[in-house]
C-alpha cells in the first residue's frame, strides 16, 4: 500500500513539473493601439483545422498559450467579433513570443483550401463557446459524439462527464433544462446537426445567475444551442421489447420545438428493474454496465412525464412546467446473518423476509421568471406531488447467544399509505446600477400531509432460564403527520471595492410538526381492529421558530477567491406529547453560531486549489428528547433523554485538481477530515431474552479522515484514442460510544485502489476494462471480537464492436466480482455477463437487437456491511438470466427559418 501511495505521489509532482513545457505569448491591440481584452487565441492543425488549444487575452491584452511541441504545421488565429489576426507556424520545438500584436479587419482564411469564416472557439469570462461546424462527426450522430471531439472533454466509464477536469452536473439546451438536468435524455436523442454552438460555463445557482454574482461552484453546465435555421422540428423515438420469462421494455419519446417553444412526451413501461426512459445505444433500457442488480429485487416501472418550455411574453419565461406519474411495483426477497458485537458475548441474528411493495407517484414542478425591468426579476416555483404506497410482507427471524436460542419472530405486515406536499416558492432579484449591488428575498413554503394504515400481525417467542414467554400482537397502526414549514430570507449586497463584497441576510423559518399514531388490538369477538391500546398510542405537537442574521463577505480575483459566512441560529422549540395517557411538555432556547470559509486559487487556468473549513451546531430530534418508552416493536425498546445536548461538527477539505489539456492529462487530490463533539448515539443494553433497551446520549471525538486521489490521462493518433485512469481513495472512521452499558471504541479503514482502461477505434471498436479492489478492516476495544474485515474484487470489461458504418453492432460487458468472509451459506463470488446484437436499417431509422442479461445465469447480490456495533451479510433476490428482443423506431424532421418576403 506504501508503495502504491508513493508511486502516486511521484507521478503527480512529475505532472506538475513536466505538465506544460512551451508557450506563444503575446499582447494583442486593437489598431487604435488599446490592450483588448477576452480575444479568443486558438492554434490549430493546418492539415484538418483539429484544435490544439486555446486561451483569450487578459484585461492588459496579454496571453500566454500553453502547447505541447508541434512537428507539423499550424495556424495561430486571434479572434473578436469584429478583428482578428492570423499567422501560419511551421513546427513549433520552443517557445515563441509575439510581442504585440495588433488586430485588423476580420477576412476569410485558406489553409489548404479550408476555409475558416467564424472562429471554431470562443473565449468570453468563464464561458467557452464552440461551433458545431468546426466538429467532424458523422451526418446521423447525436449531441454527445459532438462532445468527444471538444479538446479537454472526457466521458467515463461510468459515463460522467468531465470537462478540463471539472464534472459536469447540468445539461441545457438553449438555456433551459431538456427535461431533466442531468440531459441524458438531451444527449441520446438529440441530432448533431441541429447545433449550432457548444457553451461551457461554471454552474450558478439561480441567484447567483440573476444577481451576476461569480460562481461558488466547482462544476461545469453545458450549453447545446440550437441553430436558429432548424428552428422548428419534431423528433421521436419508439422502442418496444419482449423476451424470456415475460420480460419486456418500451420506450416513447416525442419532442416538438419552435423558437422557444419546447413540448416532450416521454412515456416507459417494463419490468427489468429500469427506471430509465431513454435507452442506451447498445443495450437499450437494460442499462451499460456489468456489475448486476444489487439488491433491488424485481421491479415493474410504467412512467409517463410531460414537459412545456416556452416564452410567454418579451419579460416572462416558462423556464419548466413538467406532470409526471410513475407506478412501480416491486418484488423483494433477502436473507441475512447479523452479528452484534457486546463487550462479553455476540449475538447472532438470522432473518429471512420477503415484500411486495407498490407506489404511485403524481409530480407537478414549474418555474417562471418575470422579468420586472432591466434590473429587476421575479421567479416563481411552484411545485405539488402526491404519493400512494401498498404494501405486504412476511419475515422471520431468531436470535442466538453462543448457539443458545434467545428469542424468534415471526411477522406479516400490509400497509397502505398517502402523502400529498405543496411548496409555493417565490423570489425576487434586483442589481443596482453600481456593480455587485443588489437585494433579493426568498419566500419558501412546503406544507405536507400523510396518512398511513400498517396492520402487523407477530409472533414472539422469548427464551431464559428454560422459561417461554410470548408477546403476540395483531394491531392496526394508523399514523397522520402533518409537516408546515415557512421560511422568509432578505439579503443586501454591497460592493467595498471592484473586487470584493459583503452581504447582510436575515432569515426567519417556522416548522409545525405534527404526529398523531393510534393502536387498535384486533377484537376477536367483533372481528375488528376496535380495541384501542392506549399504552403503545402517542401523539405529538412541535413548533420550532428559528431567526438567523447572517453576515458573508465575498473576494474574487484573477488569482484567488475567497467567500466566508457567520451566523447564528436563534430558535425556541415548543413541544407538547401524549404517551400512554399522560402529557409530556418541552420548551428550550437554543443560540447556534456556525460559520463555513472556502478559499481557492487557481495556479492556471487549469490549476486550483480548494481549501474550506465549516462549524455546525444540530437541535437532536425531539422524538429522542422526550422521556417516554416506546414499545412498539417487541424486540426494541425506545427512551428519550431530555438532557441532550446539541451537536457541533468541524469540517474541512482541501482539494488539488491539474488538467493539461494539451497532453490530456488531468489528475486530483483531495483530502477531509471531520469532528463531532456531544454526538447523539444509541446507549443500548440487551436483556437475557435478547431484548434491545434504547435511550439516547451525547459523545464527543468522533472523527473521520478520507483521502482520494486519481489520475486520468488520454492519448490520441490518427481515429484511436487510447485513456488510462488510476485512483486510489481511503478512510478511516473513529467512532467511540456505549454498548450494553459499556464504552467501547472503534477504528474503521477503508483501502480503494482501482484502475480504469478505455481504448477506442473511431466507429469501429471499443473496450473499456477496469479493476477495483476494496479491503476494509475494523478494530474493536472492549469488544470480545477484536477485528473484522473484508476483501471485494471486481474485474469488469465493456466491449462494443461496430460494423459496416455502424450499421452493425456488437455489445458485451463482463465482470467477475468476489467478496470474502462472506457467512457460511452466502457465495463469495460470481460472474456477470451482458451481450447485444443489433443492426440499423432503413437509414438508421429502425434497429433491430437481441440482448440477453445475466449469460451465465450467475447474477447475485451479496454484500457485507460493517458497523462500530455490527457486522451483516446479506443476499438480495435479484433479476436473473433472460432473452429480449427490440425494435426500436426514430424519425426525425426539422424545418429552417423561412426567408422573408422582399
Amino acid at each position: 500500500m506504501k508503495k502504491i501511495l508513493l508511486f502516486m505521489f511521484l507521478v503527480c509532482n512529475f505532472l506538475i513539473v513536466y505538465g506544460q513545457r512551451l508557450y506563444i505569448d503575446g499582447k494583442v491591440s486593437d489598431p487604435e493601439r488599446k490592450p483588448v481584452e477576452n480575444a479568443t487565441i486558438y492554434l490549430l492543425k493546418a492539415k484538418d483545422s483539429t484544435i490544439i488549444n486555446y486561451t483569450a487575452t487578459n484585461k492588459e491584452g496579454k496571453f500566454s498559450l500553453p502547447i505541447d511541441e508541434v512537428k507539423e504545421p499550424s495556424f495561430l488565429k486571434i479572434d473578436t467579433e469584429k478583428l482578428s489576426y492570423s499567422k501560419a507556424l511551421d513546427k513549433i520545438l520552443q517557445s515563441l513570443s509575439l510581442g504585440d500584436v495588433v488586430l485588423e479587419k476580420k477576412k476569410v482564411i485558406d489553409i489548404d483550401e479550408v476555409k475558416i469564416t467564424v472562429s471554431p472557439v470562443k473565449v468570453k469570462n468563464d464561458t467557452i463557446e464552440f461551433n458545431a461546424s468546426a466538429l467532424k462527426v458523422r451526418p446521423d450522430s447525436q449531441i454527445d459524439e459532438l462532445l468527444k471531439q471538444i479538446p479537454g472533454v472526457e466521458i467515463g466509464n461510468d459515463g460522467k462527464i468531465t470537462v478540463n477536469g471539472k464534472n459536469v452536473d447540468q445539461i441545457m439546451v438553449n438555456g433551459k433544462p431538456f427535461f431533466d438536468k442531468e440531459g441524458k435524455t438531451a444527449l441520446q436523442n438529440l441530432p448533431a446537426d441541429i447545433i449550432k454552438n457548444i457553451q461551457f460555463t461554471t454552474t450558478k445557482t439561480k441567484e447567483e445567475e440573476l444577481t451576476k454574482r461569480p460562481a461558488k461552484s466547482q462544476n461545469t453546465t453545458i450549453n447545446f444551442n440550437i441553430d436558429e435555421k432548424k428552428n422548428k422540428g419534431l423528433m421521436s423515438k419508439i422502442l418496444a421489447g419482449y423476451g424470456s420469462d415475460k420480460r419486456y421494455e418500451g420506450n416513447v419519446f416525442l419532442n416538438y420545438f419552435k423558437g422557444d417553444t419546447k413540448i416532450s412526451v416521454l412515456a416507459s413501461a417494463n419490468n427489468i428493474n429500469s427506471k430509465s426512459s431513454s435507452g442506451d445505444q447498445i443495450f437499450d433500457t437494460m442499462g451499460r454496465g456489468s456489475t448486476g442488480q444489487q439488491g433491488s429485487g424485481i421491479q415493474k416501472f410504467n412512467s409517463f412525464g410531460l414537459n412545456y418550455n416556452d416564452k410567454l411574453g418579451n419579460d416572462a419565461n416558462l423556464d419548466n412546467l413538467s406532470l409526471q406519474y410513475t407506478d412501480s411495483n416491486n418484488e423483494t426477497r433477502s436473507k441475512a446473518s447479523k452479528t452484534t458485537l457486546l463487550p462479553d458475548y455476540t449475538l447472532k441474528t438470522d432473518s429471512e423476509s420477503s415484500n411486495e411493495n407498490e407506489s404511485r407517484q403524481y409530480n407537478f414542478n414549474s418555474s417562471v421568471g418575470i422579468k420586472l425591468d432591466s434590473l429587476t426579476n421575479i421567479y416563481i416555483a411552484p411545485s405539488f406531488s402526491k404519493a400512494e404506497t401498498f404494501g405486504s410482507g412476511q419475515s422471520i427471524a431468531s436470535t442466538l447467544k453462543d448457539d443458545q436460542l434467545l428469542n424468534e419472530s415471526k411477522n406479516i405486515t400490509q400497509t397502505r399509505g398517502e402523502t400529498n406536499t405543496f411548496s409555493p416558492n417565490i423570489n425576487f432579484f434586483k442589481n443596482f446600477k453600481k456593480k455587485n449591488r443588489g437585494i433579493m428575498a426568498m419566500i419558501n413554503t412546503s406544507i405536507t400531509q400523510s396518512t398511513n394504515n400498517n396492520i402487523n400481525q407477530s409472533l414472539n417467542s422469548f427464551y431464559k432460564d428454560s422459561v417461554m414467554t410470548t408477546d403476540n400482537r395483531n394491531q392496526l397502526q394508523k399514523t397522520r403527520s402533518q409537516d408546515d414549514n415557512y421560511s422568509f430570507m432578505a439579503r443586501y449586497t454591497e460592493p467595498v471595492s471592484d473586487s470584493a463584497t459583503i452581504a447582510v441576510t436575515l432569515q426567519y423559518g417556522s416548522k409545525l410538526t405534527r404526529n398523531i399514531r393510534d393502536f387498535n388490538d384486533f377484537d376477536p369477538v367483533t372481528g375488528q381492529y376496535s380495541q384501542y391500546n392506549t399504552r403503545l398510542s402517542n401523539s405529538m405537537d412541535q413548533r420550532l421558530n428559528q431567526f438567523t442574521p447572517e453576515l458573508s463577505y465575498y473576494l474574487y480575483k484573477k488569482k484567488f477567491g475567497f467567500w466566508a459566512t457567520i451566523n447564528a441560529d436563534i430558535s425556541d422549540m415548543n413541544v407538547n406529547s401524549v404517551f400512554n395517557g399522560q402529557l409530556y411538555t418541552l420548551q428550550k432556547n437554543f443560540v447556534l453560531p456556525n460559520y463555513s470559509t472556502n478559499f481557492r486559487y487557481s495556479f492556471t487556468d487549469r490549476q486550483t486549489l480548494i481549501l474550506s473549513n465549516s462549524s455546525s451546531s444540530t437541535i437532536p430530534d425531539a422524538g429522542k428528547l422526550i422521556p417516554y418508552k416506546d414499545e412498539s416493536n417487541p424486540l426494541v425498546t425506545n427512551t428519550g433523554n431530555p438532557d441532550l445536548k446539541n451537536t457541533w461538527i468541524n469540517e474541512t477539505n482541501l482539494t488539488f485538481n491539474s488538467y493539461n489539456m494539451i497532453k490530456n492529462l488531468n489528475y486530483y487530490i483531495t483530502a477531509g477530515f471531520t469532528y463531532r463533539n456531544n454526538d447523539v448515539i444509541n446507549y443500548s443494553k440487551y436483556d437475557s431474552s435478547g431484548r434491545q433497551i434504547t435511550t439516547y446520549s451525547n459523545i464527543s471525538g468522533n472523527k473521520n479522515f478520507s483521502f482520494s486521489m486519481g489520475l486520468t490521462k488520454t492519448f490520441k493518433w490518427n481515429d484511436h484514442k487510447f485513456r488510462i485512469a488510476p485512483r486510489f481513495s481511503m478512510n478511516y472512521t473513529y467512532n467511540n460510544g456505549f454498548i450494553n452499558g459499556e464504552a467501547f471504541k472503534s477504528r474503521a479503514y477503508n483501502f480503494n485502489p482501482g484502475l480504469n482502461l478505455n481504448y477506442e477505434i473511431k466507429d469501429i471498436f471499443t473496450i473499456k476494462p477496469s479493476y477495483s479492489l476494496g479491503y476494509s478492516f475494523s478494530d474493536y476495544t472492549n469488544y470480545n471480537v477484536n477485528r473484522v474485515n473484508t476483501t471485494t474484487q471486481s474485474l469488469k470489461i465493456e466491449l462494443t464492436n461496430y460494423l459496416f458504418q455502424k450499421s452493425f453492432f456488437i455489445g458485451n460487458d463482463f465482470s467477475y466480482n468476489t467478496n470474502s468472509n462472506i457467512a457460511p451459506g452466502f457465495k463469495k463470488d460470481f460472474y456477470f455477463w451482458n451481450a447485444s446484437l443489433g443492426y440499423s436499417f432503413y437509414n438508421k431509422q429502425l434497429t433491430a437487437k437481441i440482448k440477453v442479461y445475466d449469460v451465465l445465469n450467475q447474477n447475485q447480490s451479496v454484500k457485507r456491511t460493517i458497523t462500530d456495533s455490527y457486522f451483516e451479510d446479506r443476499e438480495d433476490l435479484i433479476l436473473k438470466r433472460y432473452i429480449m428482443f427490440s425494435l426500436s423506431m426514430k424519425l426525425n424532421k426539422f424545418a429552417g427559418k423561412k426567408p422573408k418576403n422582399k
